[in-house]
């Protein structure tokens, strides 16, 4: 079996968890794990302590050190450059591939993720390992980020992206277009969001975050809205954070100062947050999600929960409007500038839509699992075939 070195920005419950990022590396894992074996993967990640007991597999620090710092550690601390150095020619030797697992952190909006990934990855190429990315979106770059993009990734076996029409536009080489990995995760609950969802029926699920335009008074406003939307369906709301720094900033930290816009015992905050899978299971019970958030969308959309975006700008928008798009629907999307006309009727159109959301949800079982499963039956070295990797461990076990 081939021994496959993974890249994704997670920490396996550790205080930075992020949602989207860990439910594509959790797919990824699993997928792996069932194709060749989970004692084959290593994931390279910031904060790798916990990702051995989360997800069963090895795991290693591997920093986000953009380039103009690790020149200052060079002539600073070269021993400690000289160990950043060591640990990816380390890792890369021991591997025969390389994939880089879900999310927009290939763009120079993220210039130590991405510039940390491109010196790892030319290591890569220096000796002829494979390389993949999966479920990705990619950039956008300043000028010299593209250059080294597009020379690093020329060789790559496969450059997967989960948007129909921006990916391709920021790389010469061609991409591959699959649905968000996310898509796929499977929905489990655990006794902790168990009961959440029976001590809160019947309910939506909220995610909001404060994008970089908005100051407390946009946030106060748009909650507001969200507030009476769902008070006129007579839904309570449980608040699903996906991403807290420290395990208090973020997404938790926004909804405490929101709380109070809901009526006593009418709000619930997931808090702490727990994995992708079990999120996913919450929002199955809801009744349908009102979202800033692109992979709380993501989880509503692909089990058949009705759903409605609130974006920020062109960029949130594109994103937001994608995740219908890419399943056929039409995007119930607004922006937090018009939420106060159009949120109550964009939850009205979904709710009456129930139905066509059901039916994408059920489509995206065929052909685009199979598409979404094809890298990583490339990097398993599998031989292509028509039933879903899922389906590969019960027919070796019967």
């Amino acid at each position: 079996m081939p021994k496959i070195l993974m890249l994704s920005d997670i920490t396996g419950l550790g205080p930075d968890y992020h949602v989207g990022d860990e439910a594509m590396a959790e797919v990824a894992i699993e997928r792996l794990g069932q194709l060749v074996g989970k004692e084959n993967l290593v994931l390279g990640c910031a904060s790798p302590a916990q990702v051995p007991e989360t997800y069963g597999i090895k795991a290693f620090a591997f920093y986000h050190t953009p380039d103009d710092e690790l020149g200052e550690m060079r002539r600073k601390r070269p021993l400690s450059y000289l160990k950043a150095l060591a640990t990816n020619l380390y890792q890369v030797l021991k591997c025969d591939k390389v994939v880089v697992c879900g999310g927009g952190n290939m763009t120079s909006v993220w210039t130590g993720v991405l510039e940390a990934r491109l010196r790892l990855l030319r290591v890569a190429n220096f000796f002829k390992k494979d390389i993949y990315l999966v479920s990705q979106t990619i950039g956008p770059y300043n000028e010299s980020h593209r250059k080294h993009v597009d020379s690093v990734l020329k060789h790559a076996k496969w450059i997967g992206v989960r948007d129909l029409n921006f990916s391709h536009s920021q790389i010469s080489k061609s991409v591959e277009f699959a649905l968000d990995d996310a898509c796929f995760l499977e929905k489990r609950h655990n006794d902790y969001t168990r009961d959440i969802s029976a001590k809160n029926e019947p309910f939506a699920c909220v995610s909001m975050r404060k994008f970089g335009g908005m100051d407390d008074n946009a946030v106060l406003r748009v909650a507001t809205v969200i507030e009476k939307a769902l008070s006129s369906h007579n839904v309570n709301t449980v608040f699903i954070p996906h991403h807290a720094p420290r395990g208090t900033e973020g997404d938790i930290k926004l909804a405490h100062n929101i709380k109070h816009l809901w009526p006593a015992n009418r709000f619930h905050l997931v808090d702490p947050i727990p994995l992708a899978s079990s999120l996913k299971a919450l929002t199955v019970d809801s009744q349908f999600v009102v979202s800033m958030r692109y992979h709380q969308l993501i989880f509503a959309l692909s089990t058949g929960i009705p759903a409605v975006g609130i974006y920020v700008d062109d960029y949130t928008e594109a994103k937001l409007r994608g995740s219908f798009e890419a399943l056929g629907l039409k995007p119930l999307v607004t922006s937090i500038d018009e939420v106060e006309k159009n949120l109550a009727p964009l939850v009205t159109e979904a709710l009456e839509s129930r139905a066509t959301f059901e039916a994408a949800a059920l489509k995206i079982q065929g052909n685009a699992r199979t598409t979404s499963e094809r890298p990583y039956r490339l990097l398993a070295d599998a031989t292509e075939a028509p039933q879903s990797i899922a389906s590969v461990k019960e027919d070796t076990q019967s």
